[in-house]
């Protein structure tokens, strides 16, 4: 299915590349805070919280940092930061941070639509740990707490959680669509294997809207400038980690 896709995309890419012109490109909104501009750069950043675990109380903050170059209207290459983390009990602190690099193949089939797909390579770093020293010494609690810990051995509802650490390969398909106004819809889907035994998928689905026409500085300065929000959905192919994590991301999208 991934080769028929690929093979797909290219073939779209060859039949349209003659007739469109980047001085005709509009810019349409992409997922994780980015947007297709057909040769330039692209800059996002999201801000929100992510529910780590379905059914849970705990709500960490997250956010999303993203650079895409644009080569042309059907290539461009990029990378992005993705961190989240926060209390996740009186105790202890807990911090994740995703490192990723990509190429995206893009085919515009309209005007105002258009979809790609990603060959990704992630790194993530995972970093379980107590907080400072004058909290956790507060009374009651036990010296333990002042160790740092790898995930595997906090204990409760972390204790199952896959490994975080080290390299992962993947691939993403996704898709933006400007379809009233100035109003947009976006989508994807991710797949990620990691050197370790972690299988994840990520879906995600979100509303974006450009405002530069709303004001004459970002007119003269910008080729677009969206407002988005987007939700996503992730889980871990594992059976010890039978859970779903939600997040929600408000974010800007600069095209230059």
């Amino acid at each position: 299915m991934i080769y028929r896709t690929f093979i797909l995309l290219l073939i779209c890419a060859s039949l349209s590349f003659a007739k469109t012109s980047v001085s005709q490109m509009e810019s349409i909104p992409l997922p994780g805070q980015l947007s297709y501009v057909g040769k330039g750069i692209s800059l996002g950043l999201g801000l929100g919280t992510i529910h780590p675990l379905s059914g849970e109380d705990d709500v960490l903050a997250a956010w999303n940092g993203v650079f895409e170059y644009f080569y042309g209207t059907h290539f461009s290459a990029g990378g992005n930061v993705w961190i989240y983390g926060g209390n996740i009990d009186s105790h202890t602190m807990i911090l994740f941070a995703r490192y990723r690099v990509h190429g995206r193949i893009h085919c515009k089939l309209h005007d105002k639509f258009s979809f790609y797909i990603a060959p990704l390579l992630w790194f993530e770093n995972t970093d379980i740990e107590s907080i400072h020293d004058d909290i956790v010494h507060e009374e009651g609690v036990e010296s333990e707490w002042v160790e740092k810990k790898p995930a595997s051995s906090v204990t409760g509802v972390y204790e199952n959680a896959p490994e975080q650490n080290g390299f992962a390969l993947g691939g993403e398909l996704g898709f933006g669509w400007k379809f009233i106004g100035n109003l947009g819809l976006t989508g994807n889907v991710t797949f990620e294997k990691s050197f370790s035994t972690s299988v994840l998928v990520n879906s995600s689905f979100g509303f974006a809207y450009d405002i530069r026409e709303h004001f004459s500085f970002l007119q003269e300065n910008f080729n677009a400038v969206w407002l988005s929000f987007e939700g996503s959905f992730r889980r871990y192919l594992q059976k010890k980690w039978d859970r779903t994590a939600r997040n929600f991301l408000f974010g800007i999208n600069l095209a230059l």
